[in-house]
Order: C-alpha cells, then sequence, then structure tokens
C-alpha cells in the first residue's frame, strides 16, 4: 500500500500525527473517517500524486495518530481543532493553500476547515456526509437506526469504551458490513489494519471524543455559522453511496442540503453501487470527480 510515498510523524501542538504523502504540484489533503484510518484512500492517492502533493493523515484519536486527553468540552476532539492540525500539517509540508477530499468524520473536519480557513482551501469534496447540524435537526427513525452510532459514542465515558473494548474487532466489522452495499467484500489487509487500530483502548476512547464533540462543540459551531450566513466559499463536490444498506434522513438531496452551505456551487451525484464507503467500493469514481477539479490545479 503507499507505495512510493513517504511516512513522517508530525507534532501539531504536541500532537503527534501520522502522515503519509507524495507527488509534487498543488496540495491534496485526503482524510478519513470512522472506524477507519488513512488506510482508506489507498486506491485513490497514489493516482492523485502523478499530478499533485498527496498528503494522507491519521486524524488525532484514530490510527496511528496520538489520542490526547480527554476534556470536559470534548474541544480537544473538536472539528475546529483538527482542522486546525490538518492546516499545521499542509504548511509543515510546504503547502499554504489546499484542496480537501474527505469522508465521514474526515468530511466533517473538511467543511469546518473550509468554514475556518476560506483563504486556504480551493475546493472540498465530502463524500456521504452532510454538515453535523443537518444530522441532529433531521433525525428521524430511519436515521437513528442507520446513524445510532452517534448517539451511542457521545454517552459519557465510560460506557461506550467498556462496550466497544469487549470486541473490538466485532464492533469494527460489525460497522464495515452494515454500511458498505451488501455484496462488497473488503479487502483482508485494511480490515485487519482497522481492527488493530482499535485493539488500542486509547483509540476507542479518542474516538468516542470525536463523536462526542460532534453532539456538543461541532454542532453548536455549526448553528452559529448557519445562522450568522457564514457559508464556505470555494466549490463543492458530494458524492454519496446509494447502495448503503443502513443510512441518515433521506427527505433532502444532499446536493440541495449542500447547496445552503455554500457559495460558490456545488457538484455531485449518488454513487449507485456503493455503500458509505465510497473511497473503497468505488474509487474510480472518487478519481473521476477529483480530476474535473483538480486538473485546473495542477
Amino acid at each position: 500500500m503507499f507505495e512510493g510515498f513517504e511516512q513522517s510523524r508530525i507534532s501539531v501542538d504536541g500532537v503527534g500525527l501520522n502522515v503519509r504523502y507524495a507527488g509534487e504540484g498543488p496540495g491534496v489533503v485526503l482524510l478519513h473517517g470512522y472506524p477507519q484510518t488513512h488506510i482508506i484512500w489507498r486506491h485513490i492517492a497514489p493516482s492523485l500524486a502523478a499530478t499533485h502533493t498527496v498528503v494522507v493523515p491519521d486524524t488525532r484519536g484514530y490510527g496511528d495518530s496520538d489520542c490526547p486527553p480527554s476534556d470536559p468540552g470534548h474541544l480537544n476532539y473538536s472539528k475546529r481543532t483538527m482542522a486546525n492540525d490538518v492546516v499545521a500539517v499542509m504548511h509543515a509540508l510546504g503547502h499554504d493553500t489546499f484542496s480537501v477530499i474527505s469522508h465521514d468524520r474526515g468530511a466533517r473536519v473538511g467543511y469546518r476547515l473550509a468554514l475556518d480557513h476560506p483563504d486556504r482551501v480551493m475546493h472540498y469534496m465530502s463524500l456521504d456526509v452532510v454538515p453535523t447540524h443537518e444530522m441532529w435537526v433531521a433525525t428521524d427513525k430511519n436515521a437513528a437506526m442507520g446513524s445510532f452510532h452517534w448517539m451511542f459514542l457521545a454517552q459519557a465515558a465510560p460506557q461506550p469504551e467498556t462496550m466497544i473494548g469487549h470486541d473490538p474487532d466485532g464492533w469494527v466489522e460489525w460497522l464495515h458490513r452494515s454500511w458498505a452495499a451488501p455484496d462488497f467484500e473488503f479487502e483482508e489487509h485494511a480490515m485487519a489494519a482497522y481492527k488493530r487500530a482499535f485493539r488500542n483502548p486509547d483509540v476507542i476512547r479518542g474516538t468516542c471524543e470525536d463523536y462526542r464533540a460532534g453532539a456538543t462543540c461541532d454542532d453548536e459551531d455549526d448553528a452559529t455559522d448557519f445562522n450568522a450566513g457564514r457559508k464556505i466559499q470555494c466549490p463543492i463536490t458530494c458524492l454519496w453511496g446509494a447502495a448503503r444498506a443502513k443510512g441518515g434522513p433521506k427527505e433532502k438531496s444532499p446536493l440541495d442540503i449542500w447547496r445552503n452551505w455554500g457559495a460558490a456551487g456545488v457538484d455531485g451525484e449518488a454513487i449507485a453501487r456503493s455503500g458509505h464507503f465510497i473511497p473503497e467500493e468505488a474509487p474510480d469514481d472518487v478519481i473521476r470527480w477529483a480530476k474535473t477539479f483538480l486538473d485546473g490545479n495542477a
């Protein structure tokens, strides 16, 4: 995996982040989600590195990055804090402007990055995500069943950590099977990497803190921006999986939702054969759409 990529540990305010990078040209950062690591980008990063500098980190609390202590306000795992991590990593690698391609929790970091640092983000791609505030407002029975983990992981420590810690391998595999297209088979080495990460109790804690932030400070930050009319200033590309067995609210198209948050245009489509894990289930579609905006920045 990631042949030709360098691997480094970059410290941001004392938090060590595991980062792979390769290529030359304008910067692109790829941000993974839950319950995964940067490994999800293994079929996409090498292709994009032919024309761009591609940076692929494990976000704080995930994979082989550090898991900083929990705090009462969950600010150590807020998307604002994680977005600042990305800015620091990209700056350390020589890129103060860049595009963001992001999935799941990483996409929440991505749009917070675009909102907080509009001068840095040239294009934002969201994979199978709508804004956190929209998810909470629109949660119905279907959303609660498909995204039950939002409520579960956000419960007070240590209950979620203890329950997941009894069988982390089973938890990781079950979520993958539940959210992917019914006929999709994950590569064994990738699944092994995700399971290995979640055998670390600190990763279980850190990822729970991610969701506790999502239920508190992240939602509050979203609501503040939305109510103030603050929008994402760069173009937005939104792809979502149409074959996911369980999902979130379905009353609105993700494109319509993102148009309420973007000031510079929104494009995208449903990926018919893909479930939630689009970078693994349909990497060619991600590459095709990414090249439509990256080629203009090559």
